[in-house]
């Protein structure tokens, strides 16, 4: 039966994860002797609702499994966990709110959802893998496994895997009737519909002259402490706190190979590609034990390298290639074998339970012209399928030779005595050149010796510069790079990129060494990343309430503010009143006339972005009215209406709810994101995860 051997051949991936399920069984092991030790088991707090360390390892490992198999495994195991920390945290919130307002799923949307007539996606996708017609055959597989010949314990995983897209999908629709609910209660009125409506009828064309802060020195304007401190009480709202936070700086050392490694490696890639190009095979490689070795068969169009499809195209078998090395990666081909084979076939397939006996009747009554709906209804566990397009190039020879060679008739494909696979060969793909490659690969790593050698001049450093003033001060003279970060629990790596999410792997320890010494301290070196050495110097401390006026990136706000302010106030002494039109005042500043357009819906003014009022301003201007200087927060300006434009259709009731909702409302509000953001504003969460590194 197909949906038996195809849960056969999944067995087959559980090989690919073992190692990581084991790395994350120690992890787990260990994990929990540290809650135990600290007397903690809390990752996190939603409310009064726990996430217990175990449970939340369990998830983790969930995770790191389907990374495994789905190639993916080198994501740093602290972004994961807080990625997953993250998700459950936010998954706490949405069941406290489905509570609160009463939503549920009960058991017929549920079965609709998974079995019913229009399936979710997600359970057909399900069904297909694993070679069932339907999710209703499936579950029904899964519900009474002997009825096709199957034994509990083969179908365990499937049901897990069975239930755990149950949840996922009950999960799915208890957050989409939370977004409608959120969606419905954010409707436009009509008062909303008229205001859009005359914000967009209109559209203005303006000419101006625009005199931009950053062109002029900064050094002319000095910002003082006090004037810092007023501004920052102006706008301190902006910088409260969440949670705690420390600005440190680090080195990160990369423990790249020396000259001698490399000189080393380049010696050791000479000899493999001497040794690639002996003969036709690649034994004489493996044989060398230092080098990577892989072999692949492919087409020409699954080869994405143009070079390298140029060589393989127009090579004898034996020919090699070298590729340029590329960093201190040394990268080798070797043509090994060059086949004209049967590449893609439609084949109508049934597997048939039983002897030789029964397997006999099944293919004389398919030759007869029984269908294979016809032999499923009278032989039992028997399923087939139709028309299904297959990759056989990969096939063992015994296997594709009977399908080259196959007639017109079914086939017995595959038999034993207990069951047979039968076949039909519906359609040939035009047979494809195969191309055995060997590719030969091999790195320069850095050498004991470098690698110590590296340790102990950073060590030396930190001997030296053992208070975080110095380790700043002094890092760019010893030959580091101490890198600026603002850290708080959560953050998973050093020198996190928040647009690329990513910084300095396995740097998690040092962090909360940041975290549990005071301000002014050095850490020792830390090893957990295998390319490099960590080290970290704590700046300042920041505890709840709001980033003080000193912290860098506010200080430097709020003095592009002030600073700001000042060269307003002094372009306006200089300019204003000068010129009675836009040419006079692009003469007298220094500039050019420019236009633009302004629609007042659109909440900004192109080519004058930094100005939040000057929108409000070009609209209450009349056709042909001169508007003279005016002081923005990035230029000083001054604008004249050319030409004031209706909008030649009005929008319609439906367009306006639509703009609404997309610029206002549960377009908004309704995305999950959002919403997870807006609960977790309303309920006290506390992260504990870097209690337990």
């Amino acid at each position: 039966m197909a949906l038996l051997e195809k849960i056969r051949q999944r067995k087959k991936i559980l090989a690919i994860v073992i190692g990581a399920a084991l790395l994350a069984f120690i992890v787990e092991v260990a994990i929990e002797a540290l809650g135990r030790q600290a007397n903690n088991t809390t990752a996190a707090k939603v409310g009064s609702e726990k996430i217990d360390i175990m449970a939340f390892q369990k998830r983790v490992e969930q995770v790191t499994s389907q990374d495994q198999q789905q190639q993916n495994p080198n994501i740093d195991q602290a972004v994961r966990q807080q990625q997953v920390l993250e998700e459950m945290i936010s998954e706490k919130l949405f069941e406290a709110e489905y509570e609160e307002v009463g939503i549920y799923v009960t058991d017929k949307e549920i079965s609709d959802l998974m079995i019913g007539k229009n399936p979710a996606p997600a359970a057909m996708q399900m069904a297909q893998q694993v070679g069932a017609e339907s999710p209703a055959q499936l579950f029904d597989f899964l519900s009474n496994p002997q009825k096709y010949n199957a034994q509990p314990e083969q179908v365990r995983e499937l049901q897990a895997q069975w239930d755990k897209l149950t949840e996922e999908m009950v999960s799915q629709l208890k957050l989409a009737k939370l977004s409608a609910l959120v969606a419905g209660g954010i409707q436009a009125n009509d008062l909303d519909r008229e205001m859009m409506a005359e914000e967009d009828a209109t559209t203005s064309y303006i000419t101006f002259v625009k005199k931009d802060f950053e062109s002029i020195d900064d050094a002319k304007y000095k910002v003082s402490d006090e004037e810092l401190k007023a501004e920052w009480a102006k706008c301190k709202p902006l910088f409260e706190l969440d949670d705690e936070k420390r600005r440190v700086h680090f080195i990160a050392l990369s423990i790249d190979p020396s000259q001698a490694d490399i000189n080393e490696a380049n010696k050791v890639a000479d000899q493999a590609y001497a040794a690639l190009q002996k003969g036709t095979g690649i034994d004489s490689v493996r044989l060398m034990g230092k080098v990577k070795v892989d072999t692949a068969k492919v087409t020409l169009d699954q080869i994405t390298n143009n070079d390298l499809k140029s060589f393989i195209g127009g090579a004898a078998i034996g020919a090699t290639k070298r590729d340029s090395v590329v960093g201190n990666n040394h990268t080798m081909y070797k043509l090994t074998n060059k086949i004209v084979s049967l590449d893609s076939v439609q084949l109508t397939f049934i597997g048939v339970p039983g002897d030789k006996k029964v397997q006999d009747k099944a293919l004389a009554d398919l030759n007869g012209g029984k269908t294979i709906d016809d032999i499923a209804k009278s032989i039992k566990g028997a399923q087939g399928q139709a028309d299904q397009w297959v990759q056989v190039a990969n096939y063992p020879d015994s296997i594709k030779n009977k399908i080259a060679n196959a007639g017109e008739g079914f086939f017995v494909l595959l038999s034993n005595e207990q069951g047979a696979q039968i076949a039909k060969v519906q359609e040939k793909k035009a047979p494809k050149t195969f191309y055995t490659v060997a590719t030969v690969t091999y790195e320069a790593y850095a050498s004991s010796k470098t690698s110590n050698d590296m340790r102990d001049k950073l060590q030396n450093f930190l001997n030296k510069n053992k208070t975080a003033a110095a380790f700043a001060k002094n890092a760019a003279a010893a030959g580091f790079q101490a890198q600026e970060a603002l850290i708080s629990t959560s953050t998973p790596q050093l020198g996190m990129n928040p647009y690329t999410g990513t910084g300095v792997k396995d740097s998690r320890k040092a962090i909360k060494w940041a975290f549990e010494n005071k301000k002014g301290e050095v850490s020792p070196i830390f090893t957990d990343n295998n390319n490099a050495y960590i080290a970290v110097a704590i700046d300042d401390i920041y505890e709840d309430g709001y980033m003080p006026y000193d912290a860098p990136e506010v200080k430097k706000m709020l003095e592009t503010r002030v600073r700001n302010a000042k060269k307003g106030d002094d372009l306006m002494k200089q300019y204003n009143g000068k010129a009675n039109d836009l040419n006079g005042y692009a003469k007298v500043m220094g500039v050019k006339v420019d236009t633009t357009q302004v629609i007042f819906g659109g909440n900004m003014v192109p080519k004058l972005e930094t100005e939040p009022g000057a929108a409000g301003r070009v609209v209450a201007a009349k056709q042909g009215q001169f508007v003279g200087l005016l002081k923005g927060e990035g230029c000083v300006y001054a604008f004249q209406v050319t030409k004031v434009e209706k909008a030649a259709r009005k929008a319609s009731k439906e367009e306006l709810d639509q703009r609404f909702a997309q610029q206002r409302g549960a377009g908004i509000v309704s995305n999950p994101q959002v919403l997870s953001a807006i609960l977790g504003k309303a309920t006290k969460v506390e992260r504990h995860l870097i209690d337990f590194y």
